[in-house]
């Protein structure tokens, strides 16, 4: 028997009896499909802020780090420049505590000569070469 000689009411309908029915099904599956796709969105969504809160907890313990580094080198640098102080200030006070002449004395005793008078400055002729001898006697001393 073919489906061209069924009579009309047994023929093959292309949509459902009850429409209404059919929709409201589907509705449901449809909203039960989107919380569905929500849930995975969401668990993704989750997922990545894991993801870039550790990173920013990463990224925070390196600053931290740096930090503790700069802090540290600084108080170093800090404590070297305290320290060459104290040795400075305690080295000006040993010297004004143990000199024995004021700088006044001191001007007094060493006045500046000039350099041929000094007492440095006088000839060994046993150690002036013969090209630098004078003919002359040296003035007595």
């Amino acid at each position: 028997m073919s489906l061209g000689l069924l009579p009309v009411r047994f023929g093959l309908r292309r949509q459902p009896v009850h429409t209404t029915r059919h929709r409201a099904v589907d509705e449901v599956e449809r909203q039960k499909g989107m919380r569905a796709g929500a849930d995975l969105l969401i668990q993704a969504l989750r997922l990545q802020l894991d993801d870039q809160d550790r990173e920013h907890a990463e990224a925070v313990a390196r600053i931290d780090a740096r930090h503790a580094e700069v802090v540290d080198g600084m108080q170093r640098q800090i404590d070297e420049l305290q320290r060459r102080l104290d040795i400075a200030c305690k080295a000006e006070t040993a010297v004004t505590r143990t000199q024995e002449l004021s700088v006044a004395e001191i001007r007094r005793h060493c006045t500046p000569v000039p350099l041929h008078q000094s007492p440095m400055a006088r000839r060994d002729p046993a150690h002036v070469p013969a090209w630098a001898r004078r003919d002359e006697p040296e003035p007595a001393a």
